[in-house]
């Protein structure tokens, strides 16, 4: 990926995959599932500005076709143009971070 064109986005814009009904390249299927792997981990470490394309890419592990194995690819070329982004919660600038749920399930179970 040394040589990679540096890619603006994730995925391309408009971008809609498609399901692959060929037979299954055990190869090809090999590889997209090591990249889609590799994203993962990458997307829940410290990269979630690529979740949205690492989940829609990772729907086609069973049988993915070579189109999908260069967008996992594309992926890798938007990663190697902004290695600088990260999320930082420092708390600084007034900055906080909240979450919100919905408790009322939990009732049912403090029930049990």
């Amino acid at each position: 990926m040394q040589n990679a064109t540096i890619t603006p986005t994730p995925l391309p814009t408009g971008y809609n995959p498609e399901t692959n009904t060929d037979i299954i390249n055990p190869e090809c299927q090999r590889k997209f599932q090591q990249a889609i792997r590799s994203l993962l981990y990458l997307m829940l470490g410290m990269r979630p500005d690529i979740a949205f394309a690492v989940i829609k890419m990772s729907q086609f592990s069973a049988n993915p076709s070579q189109e999908h194995l260069d967008k996992a690819k594309y992926i890798f070329c938007y990663l190697v143009g902004t290695p600088n982004h990260c999320v930082i919660f420092d708390g600084k600038k007034g900055e906080s971070l909240q979450a919100f749920t919905d408790l009322d399930w939990a009732s049912d179970l403090v029930k049990c």
